[in-house]
């Protein structure tokens, strides 16, 4: 939205919604963080009971459930690290370390490490590099976790997935971007990262007992546990403004039911 600079008081009251809303979306990222670690946790507590109140038929259960246990802890962990890294990111902790970014050898290396998950999947995969050097302004290490975490969450809900860099030249700056594309609408994962900003309603402190009568999670269970599709994206919404760049999700221009997952970068001019 362009700024009217002939009223600087609307320039202001608009600024100050932004505000508003920015810390309202983080608030929700805390709470629907906290909700989703509330999983693990529960099943690391419910096994732990079992184990203390002698319910285990003979040692070889008790050894499972403390494995299982071990599992979900250091799953829990995996998971508080990458949200931990997302707000040190945000509020300076942990400043990026910006440089010159090759997409032509960077994307090569998201296939590598992504091909295997897609092919487990039976998700047809297509990964198209650019031929020829393209430089971008970035954080190489933060945009390739982005891209992953992307990816993977994409992984289990389609069956066709591309990843592609487009560029767009226009009279004031350039446009390099990072976009993948996947059989999901896009209105619906804009409303999957919008509910991030109503994850304090949604999840009520007050109606989330730590111990909940659910059993425990199995070891699969376990070891598939990942975040939530909104928070995938809230975490690529938070994290690529502070390396320089700015994510958007837009409907395909011809496939129905399909969208597109824009990471972008601007080369030249400035970008609200």
């Amino acid at each position: 939205m362009a700024r009217d600079t002939s009223n600087p008081n609307a320039n202001m009251q608009l600024a100050y919604q932004r505000l508003l809303a920015l810390e309202r979306f983080k608030s929700g990222f805390l709470a629907r963080t906290a909700h989703e670690l509330r999983s693990p946790i529960n099943t690391i507590v419910s096994l732990h009971q079992l184990i203390l109140e002698d319910l285990c038929e003979d040692p070889a259960e008790e050894k499972e459930f403390l494995l299982q246990s071990k599992a979900a802890a250091l799953k829990m962990l995996a998971l508080f690290d990458c949200v931990a890294a997302v707000a040190k990111l945000d509020v300076g902790r942990e400043p990026p370390k910006l440089a010159a970014v090759d997409l032509s050898f960077l994307l090569p290396e998201v296939e590598m490490l992504s091909a295997l998950q897609a092919a487990n999947e039976n998700v047809r995969y297509s990964v198209e590099s650019p031929e020829t050097e393209v430089i971008v302004h970035t954080d190489g290490k933060w945009l390739k976790n982005i891209l992953l975490s992307l990816i993977q969450d994409a992984i289990a809900h389609t069956k066709v997935l591309r990843l592609a860099v487009e560029s767009d030249e226009q009279s004031d700056q350039k446009t390099v971007a990072v976009v993948i594309e996947c059989d999901r609408a896009a209105d619906d994962l804009q409303r999957e990262l919008d509910s991030i900003a109503d994850a304090l309603t949604l999840f009520p402190e007050s109606e989330t007992p730590l111990v909940e009568p659910n059993p425990p999670l199995s070891l699969a269970q376990i070891e598939n546990l990942q975040l939530s599709t909104g928070l995938v994206l809230a975490t690529a919404a938070i994290a690529l403004p502070a390396i320089q760049g700015e994510f958007s999700i837009l409907p395909h221009p011809t496939k129905s039911g399909r969208s597109r997952l824009i990471c972008a970068f601007f080369t030249q001019g400035h970008h609200e």
